[in-house]
């Protein structure tokens, strides 16, 4: 089976670690020649929880014209390249199967307006940090959730034969529903954390943090009370143990000087909540700190 993937991040090098490791033949698109180059000479390094290496043999290129087809496509590119992949895609067009892993939900309206025929959206709760262009740190296992959204689920099922004890995958029918699931998981953590500077772990052990995490979890489900079928108070907890030595995306960009996600996760969610006419006054004093700080330009 040939996967393309779009985007060699920490998500990316992850999951073209396992499929790789399943035997698949996987292909990075990526806009760097240089990191193509490295990964087609040296493969791609997963850091495995008990300290040992991986090295998978990959290919690697930043021309969109010479990628194999028939391929399933994964898009792990953060939010703001969506749109420029999109157009990309459509351009060439593709036709093949796109899985979208995404922080947030802001993609998912972008991803409607095309024409592409099919699509599935996944979240991933696994613990992962890029250590540089090739390498990426397997910090914690969780759960790679897949459902369809436009297209038979058929057309994913490859992926699942890379399931395992470290690698859990799962299919679910509703899209939207586990990408909210995921949303409202990373607008407890990932705020917080960049903002209070700490990782995962500390959330539940410092008393004040954890003080905060619960008003979060409070809040959010009153505002989306139909998601308390698929996440509980406990199913955040366990997300927040398994990556407790993680820093989240939000963290390690700000620590980075990097632009944090905050539209396609914050914003989206208060801009749902705002629909229902539901208010959300700690998710939005933590936007409005998270802006200052992408303003500010600065990591701290």
């Amino acid at each position: 089976m040939n996967i393309v993937i779009a985007g060699a991040g920490s998500i990316g090098l992850l999951l073209g670690s396992f499929l790789a490791e399943a035997g698949m033949a996987v292909t990075f698109y990526v806009r760097r020649e240089e990191q193509a180059q490295l990964i087609r000479d040296e493969g791609i390094q997963r850091i495995n929880q008990d300290g040992t290496a991986s090295v998978f043999d990959v290919r690697a290129t930043t021309d969109i014209r010479l990628l194999v087809s028939p391929a399933l496509w994964i898009v792990a590119v953060k939010y703001a390249g969506i749109p420029d992949l999109l157009a990309e895609l459509q351009q060439v067009e593709v036709k093949n199967p796109i899985l979208f892993v995404q922080n947030g939900i802001g993609h998912m309206t972008l991803v409607e307006k095309t024409n592409l025929p099919h699509i599935a959206f996944a979240t991933v709760e696994h613990g992962a940090r890029r250590v540089d262009n090739r390498t990426v740190n397997h910090n914690g296992v969780g759960m790679l959730t897949i459902a369809p959204f436009r297209g038979g689920r058929q057309l994913f099922d490859s992926v699942g034969q890379a399931h395992s004890a470290t690698f859990p995958i799962r299919y679910e029918i509703n899209a939207e529903q586990i990408m909210m699931r995921k949303v409202l998981i990373n607008c407890m953590i990932n705020p917080l954390t960049a903002i209070l500077k700490v990782k995962n772990g500390e959330l539940l052990t410092n008393d004040y943090c954890r003080q905060l995490f619960d008003t979060l979890f409070d809040e959010l489900i009153n505002a989306f009370p139909e998601i308390a079928e698929v996440l509980s108070y406990e199913d955040v907890v366990e997300v927040c143990r398994k990556t407790s030595r993680n820093q989240s995306s939000m963290l390690a960009d700000c620590l980075a000087a990097r632009p944090m996600e905050i539209e396609t996760i914050v914003t989206a969610v208060l801009r749902k909540a705002q629909e229902r006419h539901q208010s959300l006054p700690l998710l939005t004093m933590l936007e409005t700190m998270l802006y200052a700080l992408n303003q500010r330009g600065e990591g701290m």
